[in-house]
């Protein structure tokens, strides 16, 4: 069968091809026995002349070529029709007024979306297709993107233009697995406009955000609305965060249990048995310690501007930080201290037996290496020289032993309290006991937590309906009950979503997708080459 969209066989004649070290001329002339007029749509056998236009082809060994075809022109011979003479027009080689052959357009159109405009043409230029970014963006903004003409299970989900400050909203096909549209913002306003115009949508799958839930519902009333599970679990961490935030104390406290680093002993002459050699000289102020003496003053500013009566939106708008960073102040009671980030090594299986070699005076990082090597570790003298670092700032282990750790932050010990205790680390698990024996209320909220993630992997019998009643009825924190009330409000999406297989799975990875095309356009990331990037599938 032939192919409609190629050039015939018989429709195009190579008269002469000549090859030169840059660039190869072929030049073929029309061979079409009748014309067809572009205004009436009539044939025409009457032939006027003949006439040359060059067009840039495909590259061939990676030598641009240049097309010479001599195309012929006809007598429109129908007396209503206002064209004379006309151009017999080859839509399958180039269209009309085209400086490059239709196949060429085509492959320029893919680097186009794939690479975007100065690496494109980058990338044009080293195949043999000379071309400018610019000729890239404009092929980019002409191309149609086509879109399914029936809709019936989309996901919306929102994506940032500017963190913080200027969000928009895309819109996929879940059964498709495909984007079918961008927006420019999230307003309830625009996404209802946009869904008004597809009345046979039967599923809408989202997170919890106002606007979409409000936008949907006032542009798709038929459409059942899916609250996404994975959003339900970010809900319930978000809200044992905030619960955290109100016993930062005893979070150091529970620490300080857990790794067994408490208070240093005192000796008889006065003097801590952990105490620091003072033959060393005062280490240098690091960035770090920068960072923390202005938190530490900003908290202070926090607190004295609390006492003075001032709302949390005025101490925010007068230390220029956000009203969520005051609440967190006043709720701790302390200065929040950021918690020392923990890197894997290939040490820590070795970290006991290095523990003993030092205290029995081995103390020289070479030689614990080899000793190392000798047992089957297969890292450096470097990471075994940094794990020996800080004992090396006492006589003895005891500083590191004793030295004050802070506790993870609020939002990590969340998530520590939504794994299952088997799934937890030893060192976590411990900390996580010593919590609860502090913070009774802790295990409490620990327990339904888990039973609500139980009811959301469908790992449990339960009901949601019966374990908000629980929580309601029950001495479990606030923060849990503002979490149950909220999802009263949205009770319909939020049991769907638990009760249905859609969700906003694939929405994550678009949203990651539409990321990397707008970091990948630099400056040149306007909205409409945005969105044609987004929906083009090549």
């Amino acid at each position: 069968m032939v192919n409609p969209h190629l050039p015939q066989p018989d429709t195009l004649r190579c008269q002469q091809i000549s090859i030169e070290p840059d660039v190869i001329t072929i030049t073929v002339e029309s061979m079409a026995p009748q014309g067809i007029c572009p205004l009436c749509g009539r044939l025409s056998s009457r032939e006027h002349s003949r006439y040359k236009r060059q067009l840039s082809d495909l590259p061939w060994q990676g030598r641009a070529v240049r097309l010479n075809l001599l195309s012929k022109k006809y007598f429109c011979d129908f007396p209503g029709c206002a064209r004379r003479i006309f151009v017999a027009r080859l839509r399958e080689v180039a269209t009309a007024y085209a400086r490059k052959t239709v196949r060429l357009v085509d492959t320029l159109a893919n680097i186009a979306f794939t690479c975007g405009g100065e690496a494109g043409s980058r990338l044009a230029n080293r195949l043999g297709m000379p071309t400018s970014a610019d000729t890239l963006l404009r092929t980019i903004r002409k191309t149609p993107v086509s879109t399914p003409s029936t809709l019936r299970i989309v996901g919306v989900d929102d994506w940032a233009m500017r963190k913080g400050l200027r969000y928009g909203t895309l819109i996929c096909d879940l059964e498709q697995h495909r984007p079918i549209d961008v927006l420019d913002d999230r307003e309830p306003e625009t996404v209802a406009a946009w869904f008004r115009q597809h009345p046979e949508i039967e599923v809408v799958t989202r997170d919890r955000a106002h606007c979409y839930s409000e936008g949907v519902s006032q542009g798709a009333p038929q459409a059942t609305q899916v609250a996404d599970r994975f959003h339900l679990i970010q809900n319930l961490r978000k809200a044992l965060s905030r619960m955290l935030e109100h016993h930062y104390p005893q979070m150091a406290l529970a620490m300080q249990d857990a790794t067994g680093r408490g208070p240093p002993t005192t000796k008889s002459d006065g003097e801590t048995s952990n105490s620091i050699r003072t033959d060393r000289l005062p280490r240098k102020t690091t960035i770090r310690d920068i960072g923390r003496k202005r938190r530490i003053e900003r908290y202070e500013r926090v607190i004295e501007l609390n006492r003075q009566g001032k709302s949390y939106r005025a101490i925010a708008r007068c230390l220029n930080i956000h009203r969520d960073t005051v609440g967190k102040y006043i709720r701790a009671g302390e200065c929040l201290e950021r918690a020392t980030r923990q890197y894997a090594s290939k040490t820590d299986e070795f970290t006991d037996y290095l523990l003993k070699r030092w205290n029995e005076g081995c103390q020289n990082a070479a030689q614990l290496a080899r000793e190392l090597e000798a047992m089957g570790f297969t890292g450096s003298y470097c990471s075994v020289r940094r794990r020996v670092a800080n004992w090396a700032r006492s006589k003895s282990d005891s500083l590191y032993r004793h030295r004050k750790v802070p506790p993870p932050s609020a939002k990590k010990t969340a998530w520590l309290l939504l794994k299952k205790p088997d799934d937890l680390e030893e060192k976590d698990r411990e900390f996580i006991d010593a919590l609860f024996r502090h913070i009774p209320d802790v295990q409490k909220a620990a327990d339904l937590s888990h039973e609500f993630s139980d009811i959301v992997h469908k790992e449990s019998d339960e009901t949601l309906d019966s374990w908000m009643q629980r929580v309601w009825d029950s001495t479990s924190p606030k923060e849990l009950k503002r979490f149950a009330t909220g999802l009263k409000s949205d009770f319909d999406a939020v049991n769907a979503g638990l009760t249905t297989a859609w969700n906003n799975g694939q929405l994550e990875g678009q949203v990651n997708r539409l990321k990397f095309i707008k970091r990948q356009m630099y400056g040149r990331a306007n909205f409409d080459l945005l969105r044609q990037r987004v929906l083009y599938s090549g």
